[in-house]
């Protein structure tokens, strides 16, 4: 190619980036950035990001080195909205928000950071299309772990903190990114201003919830707060699901109530930590709707859970509308959000 034409198309770029970003502009700055993870063709209709993408028109691609191949540019078009599709797992999720952050292509220091996107529910804290915001956040994939056919019959499962003898005891190697605890008060007021958003529900997640005994799971869909369990293993059953309580409680020390479980949480709070400054830990909040129960029904074949997809798609409606609520509250309110989280009063939300 001509040098001519490549010093053309090198400003081009320059001058687009600029324009979006504004750059110079004071009060300019993206004040939320929506995270996804996967996409799906419109028709399956459970994809995270094509409802972002459609009914915002997020029209405005800017390839980032870095990002995901199946995802390669960060979307705006929104105004104050910009979206990040990651790609699935822990690996793709950390990767993609560092990218980013490093990218200097967008100023994020000041954004909110909103993960929106689906997840397995435990039946006893919450049922198919539930939206919870995410309080704490657990990895439960930094462990050790012995067969559950050779553990000693004692253990209620195979999982051993890093560094311990057996479950329960206190971890003594620490690697970083095991617990997170989420800014409470952003946690308390994205549900407080979500509060009224009419959620999704189909016959197919009804149907579904009704073969539960648990009060939790056969209620309509209603907006929680509740903890998360990292693990880029798509993990079933009601003895892991126990697992997976007894692990949120002793990360958090009795402070987290594990409600969702997911692939990704953990690396992107891990990587947003080690991009301070780029950006802001304490203004991420994380969105996680329920798609799936974390174990069959009983007297089902406990694999059959791993087929399920009845609330897959009401969950990836409710992540776009609880979300996009939030996002366009942050941007409608940004003198109230832009130097930390408002406080504000249940009653006042709405008026």
């Amino acid at each position: 190619m001509p040098r001519d034409r490549v010093c053309r198309r090198l400003a081009l770029i320059f001058v687009r980036v600029a324009v979006r970003c504004g750059w110079g502009m004071p009060g300019s700055q993206v004040r939320v950035l929506v995270v996804t993870t996967f996409d799906t063709p419109v028709g399956e209709g459970a994809g995270e990001a094509f409802r972002w993408i459609r009914r915002r028109v997020m029209d405005a691609p800017i390839p980032v080195p870095g990002l995901c191949p199946d995802h390669p540019a960060v979307l705006g078009g929104a105004p104050g909205v910009w979206l990040l599709t990651t790609g699935m797992g822990a690996a793709n999720a950390a990767a993609s928000v560092t990218a980013l952050a490093m990218s200097g292509i967008l100023d994020l220091r000041w954004a909110y950071i909103l993960v929106a996107g689906i997840a397995g529910i435990a039946p006893d804290r919450g049922t198919l299309g539930a939206p919870v915001w995410t309080d704490h956040a657990v990895s439960g994939s930094l462990a050790h772990e012995l067969d559950a056919r050779e553990m000693p019959a004692e253990w209620p499962h195979g999982f051993v903190p890093l560094g311990a003898r057996r479950p329960g005891e206190q971890p003594l190697l620490h690697v970083g990114g095991e617990a997170f605890a989420l800014n409470r008060r952003l946690c308390r007021t994205a549900r407080d201003v979500t509060r009224d958003v009419p959620l999704a529900d189909d016959r197919a997640a009804e149907a579904s919830r009704a073969r539960y005994p648990e009060p939790a799971a056969r209620q309509a869909p209603s907006i929680l707060t509740g903890a998360t369990l990292s693990s880029d293993t798509f993990w079933s059953g009601r003895l892991l699901s126990d697992r997976a309580r007894r692990w949120v409680t002793q990360y958090t020390d009795g402070r987290g109530e594990y409600t969702t479980t997911q692939m990704e949480d953990n690396a992107i709070l891990t990587a947003v930590g080690r991009a301070r400054g780029l950006l802001d830990p304490n203004r991420v909040a994380i969105l996680r709707c329920g798609a799936h129960f974390d174990q069959a029904p009983p007297d089902c074949d406990p694999a059959s859970a791993f087929d399920d997809r009845s609330g897959w798609t009401i969950a990836a409606e409710n992540a776009y509308r609880v979300g996009s609520a939030f996002a366009d509250h942050v941007v409608e309110n940004w003198t109230d959000w832009r130097d930390g989280v408002p406080e504000y009063a249940a009653a006042k939300v709405g008026a």
